[in-house]
């Protein structure tokens, strides 16, 4: 479990990161190519990556075990927006820092030859590593960066809006079916058990294409506090509008269509209709059903309540 301790200041300092963050998601494709979940969302793109593998990937991969602690120089602390961003931010990484991720990094696996070198502070092979990301990105990413792109960005606008109203509390409670907000304290599972004091530094949230199931932070909890979690539950992020004829059996078509729009955001009862294709009275009473089901949930902020799908309404659709 991931405990991060916020202060009252940490509350109102939450950053949003601006776009998809480039370092993050080439680590969370570089899992989604070994790891066998999230077939649904990711089976597609794992299967044709697979089969034309470059070097540039082969080379990332030894630096990243399929399970495992993963260095975080890796992932340097300012979010790139381009390739060439992360490659200067990589050639500025200090090399203590690079050197004890490395050591650590060797206590779990072999380490390749350039990986040794990158330890004991040859710079060639720090810029060997940044034309591999380059390489890998332009390759493997580049094709898919227009899709990771609007759906962070979608995910982006739901953030600052919920942070606009005032709610940090719910923002925090909304990120992902694996935490827990219960004030001070974000509860986050996680495969092994770390603490995290903010003292006033305040968290950053880095919402994510690639990576899926539990999110991640930074093994150093001295770097600046992050979170990256997937929205690949939110189901963009479902691939069709119109739900499957077992979905429909099971629920009704209309209620259906609306469970499956809660997968792509939180919305009013309003925003709900319009989104879903139906009456305002018909939205009102499916989400009702679907609450007291518990397939859904709905908070009050300020005049508006505002619907969300559970996990056990995500459960739903993917089972169907």
């Amino acid at each position: 479990m991931l405990k991060i301790h916020f202060t009252e200041s940490d509350i109102s300092n939450i950053t949003i990161i601006d776009s998809a963050a480039i370092e993050w998601e080439i680590l969370g494709s570089l899992y989604r190519i070994r790891r066998p979940e999230g077939e649904h969302f990711y089976g597609p793109w794992r299967n044709s990556t697979r089969t034309v593998l470059s070097d540039a990937g082969r080379m990332l991969m030894s630096a990243v075990p399929t399970y495992g602690y993963c260095p975080d120089f890796l992932t340097p602390e300012n979010s790139a927006a381009t390739p060439d961003e992360l490659i200067d931010q990589l050639l500025d990484t200090d090399t203590d820092q690079v050197a004890s991720d490395v050591h650590e990094l060797s206590t779990n696996v072999t380490l390749a030859p350039w990986l040794r070198q990158l330890g004991d502070g040859d710079q060639r092979s720090m810029r060997k590593l940044g034309d591999a990301f380059s390489a890998y990105f332009n390759r493997h990413i580049e094709p898919e960066w227009r899709t990771v792109n609007r759906v962070i960005s979608s995910e982006i606008s739901r953030l600052h809006r919920i942070r606009d109203e005032g709610n940090i509390h719910f923002l925090l409670s909304s990120l992902h079916p694996e935490l827990q907000w219960r004030n001070p304290v974000l509860n986050v599972r996680f495969p092994v058990d770390q603490e995290v004091e903010l003292n006033g530094r305040g968290l950053t949230l880095i919402p994510s294409y690639f990576i899926y199931g539990m999110p991640t932070a930074y093994r150093d909890a001295a770097r600046r506090p992050v979170l990256v979690y997937s929205v690949r539950h939110r189901s963009e992020l479902v691939n069709h509008t119109e739900p499957g004829a077992a979905l429909s059996a099971l629920l009704g078509a209309s209620r259906a269509r609306v469970l499956l729009t809660l997968m792509t955001g939180r919305y009013n009862t309003s925003e709900l209709a319009g989104k879903a294709g139906i009456s305002l009275s018909s939205a009102s009473e499916h989400i009702t059903v679907l609450r007291e089901t518990g397939l859904a949930s709905s908070s009050r902020i300020g005049r508006s309540r505002y619907h969300e799908i559970t996990p056990l309404g995500t459960n739903l659709i993917r089972a169907s």
